[in-house]
């Protein structure tokens, strides 16, 4: 399976051992295999954070790669010169047409002419390096312009800034590199950690990315914010911490507990809601707090304590973030279901609670700048990317994950939930005696953002899937299928 392959190919990075993929034109197969293999590669580097700022530039660098070989192709059909500055200029005004009307023959024309692109990952002590060839030298004038671009990216300060360059796109790279320049220098990248040569009938366009991120100064102030934003989080209130120790206790008398609930008449609500919910079958519809305790049980109350909680003090601080906690709650009925589908029922109530509270960080994330939030939105809906959530963390320096773990350590979160937040979306990093929980947690997640567009199966971890005995996408999908139909009739509350 693919998968599989990009899991291969990204082990071998992660050992330093360099990996090369050669391709004539960017066919979706191949967009998707090259963004399965960067966000392993990523993932196993805790550098997740950078995945779309990476995806983006590299779609550009091989784009670029593409439409300068294409180009070649194109002019010698059109019987056209393109060293000639007059049939150069004659030719590109119907090029970008050629181009489209003729997306499934180009792979073709470009393989018969003998045009390849080439893209090099290798890893050092320093960082990864990333090359895109191609077979074709830019023409002075070419070289010149792309010069040009890269030297007035360097001046912009703000991502509203390369709006006036949209209109410019002619070669291809009137917003790619302004963005490009930009996502870099945000992300505290050096100034010469991108650049394009070309030597006879080579092209290369070459990024560097470094372990670290961010410059010391830059990094300290950034973080003294996020870090600010969680010191200030307060406790959980005096009786939810005095419910949770009442319910560790051996033989405790539901009507004590019953009392107490009902001095929270929000958390009463949640308890009674819960109660009659689909998840819980009973003959009659529950009306006392003593009746809807003996019915969800020690377990589930503890864990409706923790996100009742949690809930209040994040919707108190921060704006509502109904899609985030929505998303939370979905991701826990797949959690809860996926533990029990594969018998893993010691694990059903540990992942339901972590996978409720995984995104926690990205709430935190989202409130720190919300100007700059507006901004990046104007520009991922203009570029059609997945999400802008990627790129705030990309101009923050920290992932949401990072955020979710100094919330969880701050609220003495279990430790499995900790883990569960920080490797949600790199799960080959947890502990062996959490495995379970993470990898389901990471499941779930990517079941959600799959219904949201917001990945793909390609990108799925191999090691996962084993682990739950997967062996193909059939299989997950047929999965996926069988949650989805179950979170219709059994909502989560």
């Amino acid at each position: 399976m693919v998968a599989s392959k990009t899991s291969i190919l990204s082990s071998k990075v992660h050992s330093g051992e360099p990996v090369k993929l050669a391709f004539h034109y960017n066919t979706q197969a191949i967009t998707k295999f090259i963004n399965s293999l960067f966000i392993k590669v990523l993932s196993q580097n805790d550098m997740n954070y950078l995945q779309g700022m990476i995806e983006t530039i590299i779609r550009e660098m091989v784009i670029n790669a593409v439409k300068a070989n294409s180009k070649r192709v194109y002019f010698k059909k059109m019987n056209l010169d393109i060293n000639n500055a007059f049939q150069y200029q004659q030719g590109m005004e119907n090029f970008k047409a050629y181009m489209i009307s003729n997306m499934n023959s180009m792979p073709v024309e470009l393989k018969e002419s003998g045009y390849k692109v080439e893209l090099l990952l290798k890893k050092s002590d320093q960082g990864f390096k990333i090359i895109v060839k191609n077979n074709a030298g830019l023409l002075p004038f070419e070289e010149e312009r792309i010069k040009l671009r890269i030297d007035k990216a360097r001046e912009y300060t703000d991502f509203t800034d390369i709006y006036m360059d949209i209109t410019d796109d002619q070669e291809g790279e009137g917003l790619g590199i302004p963005l490009t320049i930009l996502f870099l220098k945000n992300s505290g990248f050096s100034d010469d950690s991108f650049s394009i040569k070309s030597s006879g009938d080579v092209t290369e366009s070459v990024l560097d990315i470094p372990l670290k991120t961010r410059p010391a100064e830059i990094m300290s102030i950034i973080q003294k914010q996020i870090v600010s934003e969680v010191n200030e989080l307060p406790t959980f209130p005096e009786h939810i911490i005095q419910l949770q120790t009442i319910c560790r206790e051996k033989d405790v008398a539901i009507n004590r507990i019953a009392d107490k609930i009902s001095l929270d008449p929000s958390l009463t609500a949640s308890v009674m809601k819960l109660a009659n919910s689909a998840g819980f079958i009973t003959s009659r519809h529950i009306d006392t707090i003593k009746d809807a305790v003996t019915i969800i049980g020690l377990k589930n109350l503890n864990a409706l304590l923790v996100v009742t909680a949690t809930r209040k003090i994040m919707d108190d601080r921060f704006s509502s973030f109904r899609d985030v906690w929505n998303h939370c709650n979905k991701a826990a009925f797949y959690a809860r279901n996926i533990a029990l589908e594969k018998k893993l029922k010691d694990a059903a109530e540990k992942v339901f609670l972590a996978s409720l509270l995984h995104d926690l960080g990205k709430i935190v994330l989202l409130s720190a700048n919300p100007e700059l939030t507006e901004h990046i939105s104007e520009v991922t809906v203009k570029r059609q990317m997945r999400t802008s959530t990627v790129l705030e963390e990309i101009t923050m320096g920290i992932s949401h994950s990072a955020i979710g773990k100094m919330i969880a350590e701050k609220w003495n979160f279990p430790e499995y939930i900790s883990e569960a937040i920080e490797f949600h979306h790199c799960p080959l990093n947890a502990c062996a005696e959490h495995k379970a929980v993470v990898y389901i947690t990471y499941l779930a997640n990517v079941m959600c953002l799959l219904e949201e567009r917001k990945f793909d199966f390609m990108y799925m971890e191999d090691d996962v899937l084993k682990f739950f005995g997967i062996p193909d996408e059939d299989e997950f999908n047929r999965i996926h299928e069988k949650l989805k139909g179950l979170y219709v009739s059994q909502p989560v509350f």
